[in-house]
């Protein structure tokens, strides 16, 4: 090696110290998870009289008398009114307790995702939808066209945004192909089609403001009525297959599912047991598929099949889960754990652990807590084809046994152990 190439090398080398140590995944701050507190205080003030004529003290006795046996319902029910407030504030009690006690045995707290064009935190999905929605409204203003394809791609379910943008992609079509019709130019916003397609869908309206419809009131059979007006006699057809173009191939900003890595005990492993809802929470799209899967299942049932289709069938995976959470037990007694998204691949889960390793670990093997080996075939396989959800053991096995004492994770996450 020349001596300008070592000088090169050295050179790098230092410019690596003085950078520092990057910020690790496991780095991050954990959420705490604040406790409903509060407190009730109750008064009972009672008020007497005392009279001031000797002479009617007789009266006042008969009358003190009649009030005593008027106020005895009322006495009651002051005193039932106590007691049912009492056991509210113990059953508020027994409440917080039981959210508490939950809280302690969750696996893991909730679900988090990342988004690497918009920064570096890590926030549930709907906090980062607020935030990629806060910043697609403030770049309309800079750019209208890119940030409205950006808001349709990203702020809608998969199967509204390609609707929508099948349905805008004919408008524009239409009127490249037909630049004089002035029936292509206009769009009635009470028409069926596009209230269903278009209206609905965030960012469309916006998209076709960018290319020059403006809104305007005109008069009809069955009187005023609003439409989307293409004002331009002489359409710029080059502009408009750009930007159909642009609507096509944006890609939508999306989220990365966040590991939220943990390394635990034994003990810890055996406390921390339950998963939090968003596990289990799914969205209407799975929901319309479920029921679609259901009517589907009730019509195959009617139709006669063999065995062997019966067995296919049976053994098709019906999911109801989002997420799984993989633990994967290590030689030494300690645990990793992190989250996974159900279509996630195996192989994707190998080079998880890879990354969690020490640097000096040369091959290993993962197999399920049934003795059941994952080879390097399954790799290409989801997470719920391999059925480990939602939670699963794997084991750990390097292909070299390890020298005694020997920890197979990296040095930056031994340091993460909880105390």
């Amino acid at each position: 090696m020349s001596d300008k190439v070592k000088k090169t090398v050295n050179k790098r080398t230092q410019d690596d110290k003085f950078r520092g140590q990057g910020n690790k995944l496991n780095e991050t701050a954990p959420r705490k998870v604040g406790k409903p507190t509060g407190k009730k205080t109750t008064s009972l003030r009672q008020e007497g009289g005392e009279s001031c004529n000797a002479s009617r003290q007789a009266g006042l006795a008969a009358l003190a008398r009649i009030a005593n046996k008027n106020d005895r319902p009322s006495s009651s029910l002051a005193s039932q009114h106590l007691l049912d407030m009492e056991a509210n504030r113990q059953q508020s009690n027994v409440t917080v307790a039981k959210q508490k006690t939950a809280e302690e045995y969750l696996a893991v707290h909730g679900v988090y995702f990342t988004c690497p064009l918009l920064g570096s935190e890590v926030l549930t999905k709907d906090e980062w939808k607020q935030k990629l929605k806060n910043f697609l409204n403030d770049l309309l203003k800079v750019e209208k066209s890119l940030a409205s394809c950006l808001m349709i791609h990203s702020l809608n379910q998969s199967t509204e945004s390609v609707k929508c943008i099948e349905t805008l992609c004919t408008i524009l079509q239409n009127i490249i192909l037909n630049p004089q019709e002035e029936k292509y130019k206009k769009i009635r916003l009470l028409n069926k089609i596009f209230q269903e397609k278009v209206f609905k869908t965030v960012g469309a309206v916006e998209f076709l403001e960018s290319i020059g419809f403006v809104k305007q009131s005109i008069k009809s059979d069955t009187g005023m009525e609003d439409y989307y007006v293409f004002p331009f006699n002489s359409p710029d057809c080059l502009q408009l297959e750009q930007m159909m173009d642009l609507l096509c191939n944006t890609e939508p900003i999306t989220l990365e599912l966040h590991r939220n890595i943990k390394i635990l005990t034994p003990s810890e492993v055996l406390e921390k047991v339950e998963l939090p809802d968003e596990f289990f929470i799914r969205t209407p799209d799975e929901i319309k598929r479920e029921q679609l899967r259901k009517t589907e299942s009730l019509e195959n049932s009617k139709k006669l099949k063999t065995k062997s289709m019966r067995e296919k069938e049976k053994n098709k995976s019906v999911n109801n889960y989002r997420y799984t959470l993989i633990r994967i037990r290590f030689p030494d007694g300690l645990y990793l754990q992190g989250t996974f998204g159900v279509y996630e691949r195996l192989g994707v889960v190998k080079d998880f652990v890879r990354e969690c390793i020490d640097d000096s670990i040369g091959l290993f093997k993962l197999d399920t807590a049934f003795g059941n080996h994952l080879p390097e075939t399954d790799n290409e396989k989801t997470l719920d084809e391999l059925n480990l959800v939602p939670a699963v053991l794997l084991i750990f096995s390097p292909a070299i046994p390890l020298p005694a004492g020997k920890s197979v994770l990296g040095a930056n996450l031994l340091n993460t152990i909880e105390d």
